[in-house]
């Protein structure tokens, strides 16, 4: 039993190194390929190993992910850019392995403590890479410094922050102890940070939300007695206007307040790119223009931000349906649990999981990308691990 434990633990640790590489020190030391072609293949292996028996059970939504894989190899019949296929076509492949180790790594031995530490571990780095290379300073708000200054895409980092607040989310509400319940009230704070730092406009409005959310609807006490409910509303609501006014404070004359105003007088290029997308759509309805394809039909020679005007470009009607498919499975499953059981936390955890994860699809094509696919899968995978066993 002993070993068995020591066992569990090595590959705990060893999962929170691949996600924290993959997402971090990967991307800093130039050796992202170690990652996707090295580490995430072992990961898949040993993902195998706990769940190679019951692979074909239970797993509608990564069957569906598949065929969007297998679909995409139509692409070569028809490409423009044979570089750009094959580019996409490994990022996609690498988002199916991630998705299966999150799967085969939570289905009939649970490692999800071990991920969800990854995920916020790997935030935690990139503020410190973001440190050391000068990148963020106390003028985060207003600092003139141009966006493509930093190591990741400047919005990558609130799409960390997010899956690294939901991460915290979970596991207070799993162990209810008081260093979570602090890194709840403080973490949060340095993910605004972040999304201030990078002009993250997304960023800051769904961190801002979910965490107003969590504390509002989901993180509430069963049966309190009425002087607890008047006194929690209370020191919610008064911590909410003190955060609010600051927050606004920071705001006024930010850099992404700029950003804000520029959009509202003039069309900003991600909606330029989503009408070119269905532009693209409607011209070549039925497999689209092909995996990764869409750059050379734009002005912008860029993918077009959105999951659901992206597939629909490259992959058609057919590949729109399959990534509706997938995405809509778990949040139904999420409304249907949520409505039987209101006061249980984590079927509202869920559900504003994938709500949020929907909204967050108009600003970036996740399907796409290992680390979104691996964290969308986890949480898959924890709800119906949930589901059933409420039912027995």
């Amino acid at each position: 039993m002993k070993k068995s434990k020591q066992s569990k633990t090595l590959l705990g640790i060893f999962i929170i190194f691949v996600i924290v590489f993959l997402n971090a020190l990967g991307p800093f030391f130039q050796l992202q390929q170690i990652a996707t072609m090295g580490l995430l293949p072992i990961l898949a292996g040993i993902a195998f190993l706990y769940d190679g028996k019951s692979i074909h059970t239970k797993n509608k939504e990564f069957i569906i992910f598949l065929m969007i894989l297998l679909l995409s190899f139509t692409t070569i019949y028809y490409f423009k850019g044979f570089d750009e296929f094959t580019t996409t076509l490994s990022s996609l492949f690498g988002a199916v392995v991630a998705a299966y180790i999150a799967i085969g790594l939570t289905k009939k031995v649970d490692f999800s403590l071990f991920f969800h530490i990854g995920y916020i571990f790997s935030i935690l780095t990139l503020f410190i890479i973001m440190i050391i290379n000068g990148n963020i300073s106390a003028n985060f708000a207003s600092a003139i410094d141009f966006r493509d200054r930093f190591m990741l895409n400047a919005n990558a980092y609130s799409y960390f922050c997010i899956f690294a607040n939901f991460s915290l989310f979970y596991l207070y509400l799993k162990f209810k102890n008081k260093l979570l319940f602090l890194s709840t009230l403080i973490l949060p704070l340095l993910f605004l940070v972040i999304a201030f730092t990078t002009q993250s406009r997304a960023g800051l409005l769904l961190i801002t939300t979910i965490n107003i959310c969590f504390w509002l609807f989901i993180n509430k006490p069963i049966n309190p007695s009425k002087f607890r409910k008047i006194t929690r509303k209370f020191v919610i609501i008064l911590a909410l206007i003190i955060l609010g006014f600051q927050f606004l404070k920071i705001y006024q004359g930010s850099r992404i307040q700029n950003r804000v105003t520029q959009t509202a007088n003039k069309k900003d290029s991600r909606e330029i790119l989503i009408e070119e997308g269905i532009e693209v759509f409607i011209q070549n309805p039925i497999l689209g223009v092909g995996l990764g394809q869409f750059p050379f039909y734009s002005k912008y020679r860029l993918f077009t931000h959105n999951s659901y005007t992206e597939i629909l470009a490259e992959q058609g009607v057919i590949g729109g349906i399959l990534l509706f498919s997938f995405y809509l499975i778990p949040t139904f499953k999420s409304i249907k649990n949520y409505r039987s059981d209101k006061n249980n936390p984590l079927y509202k955890f869920y559900l504003l999981f994938f709500i949020t994860f929907l909204i967050y699809n108009n600003f970036y094509v996740f399907y796409k990308f290992p680390f979104s696919m691996m964290y969308f899968f986890l949480i898959i995978s924890l709800q119906k691990n949930d589901t059933i066993t409420k039912l027995n």
